[in-house]
């Protein structure tokens, strides 16, 4: 396996895994070597928001350019909203098929393993005794009975799942040391409120961090090394420090173009969304918290039928852009044919085989109705 490390990195290489393994699973990539990243820091503080998130509702991007913090979008990945600074550590971790197979058998194994044994034996080892694995995507923090804080984040997905080149790409981080406590809410729309709610009343100690729950910060390049060391101890493969192919670097070249645009970064917009509706039609918006927050963007005529719709939220969905056919699914019906609606979208799901995780296909499209009802009722 491949190692590439960095100090100071360029938050955008966050999403080169994602990359290799989408061009892999389409065939721009013949083939690539598995890839394990380790970022020891960025060089800039940046918000890394989910493939779904709909950005005027997750983000104050005036505030993120008055204090120097950029966004970066996850590609084709969901999950929810994270404040990264420079003294976040990262990882990351991409492998082609067949040889991912040797290791997981599905997306589930590969958190369990990955999240539950490589990055949980990681973080004990830098001191953090009293973490734990809470599935299936996050490491925290036990205070007390009652409270723990999260000091891992994760996310995994395959490309081209079922197919001949899927690929298997994988993310995670922790704060290496203690992070700026006020900065995330100066940029991010969560309120205060929210840490409260979970029995926390000053935010430094909301945030965890390797040199505060682990009672010192690591030192220059331990992360690393304890990282590869854990990898090697429960993968039981060589990681050998190489660069990136010719090819390799060519396609992230052209990729990272896209990622860093405009259009991109605000591909989902409740703005954008209300500047393109059909004339006539009113707004109307609802969000529902399953295992997973679906939220729903509507435009309907004057006899409520849903003439467009934009699903957002931190779910995560296979194969990636199957939001866009299920909304598809949907338009036309009126706001009291959520029954006939859900019907469609589930001989959909089973049809194309889209796996929908953080809510089941009727209650994925359920939000779409409720924000129709209030359009009809006035709006949001």
């Amino acid at each position: 396996m491949r190692l590439s490390y960095m100090r100071d990195a360029d938050p955008h290489l966050f999403n080169l895994p994602a990359v290799l393994a989408h061009a892999f699973s389409s065939g721009e990539l013949d083939w690539f070597e598995p890839l394990l990243m380790v970022m020891e820091g960025f060089s800039r503080p940046f918000t890394y928001m989910g493939y779904y998130q709909d950005v005027d509702r997750e983000v104050d991007l005036s505030s993120m350019e008055k204090y120097g913090v950029e966004l970066v979008r996850r590609w084709k990945l969901g999950y929810g909203n994270i404040f990264m600074d420079r003294v976040t550590g990262a990882w990351a971790l991409a492998m082609p098929s067949p040889l991912y197979q040797e290791f997981f058998k599905n997306a589930n194994e590969a958190f369990d393993i990955l999240v539950g044994r490589v990055f949980l034996d990681t973080v004990r080892k830098l001191g953090v005794e009293n973490s734990y694995y809470a599935p299936p995507n996050d490491i925290r923090v036990r205070i007390d009975e009652s409270r723990s804080k999260k000091l891992c984040g994760t996310g995994v997905d395959i490309a081209g799942v079922g197919g001949d080149r899927s690929a298997l790409y994988f993310n995670a981080f922790t704060n290496l040391r203690h992070p700026d406590p006020e900065l995330p809410f100066k940029v991010l729309k969560i309120p205060r409120e929210k840490i409260i709610e979970k029995g926390f009343t000053d935010p430094r100690e909301y945030f965890a961090s390797i040199e505060v729950d682990g009672g010192r910060p690591p030192k220059p390049g331990e992360f690393r090394d304890i990282l590869v060391e854990t990898v090697r101890e429960v993968m039981g493969v060589e990681v050998v420090e190489a660069g990136l192919s010719k090819e390799e670097k060519i396609i992230w070249d052209r990729y990272k173009e896209m990622l860093t645009s405009s259009r991109f970064k605000i591909r989902r917009s409740t703005r954008l969304f209300k500047a393109s509706m059909p004339p006539g039609t009113r707004y109307g918006y609802a969000q529902i918290k399953y295992r997973k927050l679906v939220q729903a963007s509507v435009a309907v005529d004057s006899q409520g039928i849903i003439r467009a719709a934009m699903i957002t939220g931190d779910f995560q969905l296979i194969p990636a852009d199957a939001d866009e056919e299920i909304v598809k699914a949907i338009l036309g019906f009126k706001h009291s044919q959520y029954g006939e609606a859900a019907d469609r979208v589930r001989r959909l799901v089973d049809e194309r085989g889209i796996t929908i995780i953080g809510a089941s296909a009727e209650e994925f499209i359920k939000p779409v109705f409720v924000a129709a009802e209030k359009a009809l009722e006035g709006g949001e």
